[in-house]
């Protein structure tokens, strides 16, 4: 006997069960019970579990449960995980959007791959991409799996299904300015009103929720540095500011001479603009505000660079590529794999050099000609 619950071993099959109380729908007790768990370890950790949901108010039983019931289930769960607000909205969009028109009257119990192949094939007429066809199969795939820890499912589903293929789901070649055409944009910009803001992001390779979440007290203009803390993200049609991506995203950033002037200017400018307000200006603490001191959504300044850029004759990139842009300046420049890794906030150094590694093979004459001189010539 456990506590809130029991827990014993099918002598014929081996295999094991656990049996809790749990409030049905009058508000009578009701039993619930899970077979076929592999070992009594995993049967009472699926218990816990199960128990952990009862109290927190978020567990469905599974007599009637449906695929749409337990995914709600799940999603409702995510932020006590410790989930960021921004990656629940997203996988509760998908979900929502794509997975439960079809498989949501399902029984849970009666779920299998070719459920989900039906998503995929759905999906696919829609026109959605294979990447975020891929995309779903991952976030259905922990849904799932959690599931089967549970002893809500024998098997989970998402396994057995097909969904496109790693190589149709690659991310699309990036699109960076060359440095000479990031000199033109930026000139061209300078006297933009969100002109500072473009400069920032394409000499620090900040994220744009980075950029639009940068608080004044985390810019220090006389060191030449800003601290990378929080990100502004919107949920649900809210601003918020959030954690970092990653652990690795909080990180101090150096900045250069020429953007440590323009934020300077831009300083001055928004406190000329502030005064003006009066009452009116709301402080909410951030370097880049509109006129009545309120944050920019992400989208209002994407829109703006797609603007600038279509003034230019320049390559059309998205402001996100700017980005990719400084990774691939630092790159070239000889910075090694580390420095970039740390200054962009990457998860790892395997990371940069997956997603910049192409940036590599042109040094690679110049640094074999520099190791056989050490060689050859002592």
């Amino acid at each position: 006997m456990a506590a809130g619950g029991s827990i014993r071993k099918d002598p014929e099959r081996g295999t094991w069960s656990f049996t809790i109380d749990v409030p049905g729908v009058s508000g009578n007790r009701r039993q619930i019970k899970r077979r076929g768990f592999p070992t009594k370890k995993a049967a009472n950790a699926a218990m816990v579990e199960v128990l952990g949901e009862v109290r927190q108010g978020v567990f469905v039983a599974p007599s009637r449960l449906t695929t749409g019931a337990y995914l709600r289930s799940w999603l409702d769960q995510l932020p006590s995980t410790g989930r960021r607000p921004t990656t629940v909205a997203g996988y509760r969009g998908l979900v929502e959007r794509h997975a439960l028109p079809v498989i949501g009257a399902v029984r849970l119990g009666e779920l299998g791959p070719l459920h989900i192949d039906a998503i995929y094939r759905a999906m696919h007429a829609a026109g959605l991409s294979a990447r975020t066809i891929r995309f779903l199969h991952a976030v259905l795939g922990r849904a799932f799996a959690d599931a089967e820890r549970k002893g809500l499912i024998a098997r989970n589903p998402v396994r057995g299904s097909t969904p496109p293929s790693a190589a149709s789901a690659r991310a699309p070649e990036q699109t960076v300015w060359t440095p000479d055409e990031l000199r033109r944009f930026l000139t061209a910009t300078a006297d933009h009103h969100h002109g500072t803001l473009f400069r920032l992001a394409a000499l620090t390779g900040l994220r744009r929720g980075e950029v639009l979440g940068l608080a004044r007290d985390a810019l220090d203009l006389d060191v030449g540095r800003l601290v990378v803390r929080q990100a502004l993200v919107e949920v649900k049609g809210e601003l918020v500011t959030s954690e970092p991506k990653t652990a690795r995203s909080r990180r101090t950033v150096d900045l250069d001479a020429g953007t440590v002037a323009a934020l300077r200017a831009h300083r001055a400018e928004q406190h000329r603009i502030r005064l003006l307000a009066g009452p009116g200006w709301a402080a909410c603490g951030l370097v880049f505000v509109s006129p009545d001191g309120t944050p920019y959504k992400a989208e209002s300044i994407s829109q703006a660079f797609e603007r600038a850029v279509r003034r230019t004759d320049l390559p059309r990139i998205r402001f996100h590529d700017l980005r990719h842009t400084h990774a691939t300046h630092l790159l070239a420049s000889g910075a090694n794999a580390r420095l970039v890794s740390e200054r962009l906030g990457h998860s790892s150094v395997a990371f940069t050099l997956d997603t910049y590694g192409h940036v590599l093979p042109g040094q690679q004459a110049s640094a074999v000609a520099a190791v056989a001189a050490l060689v050859e010539n002592p």
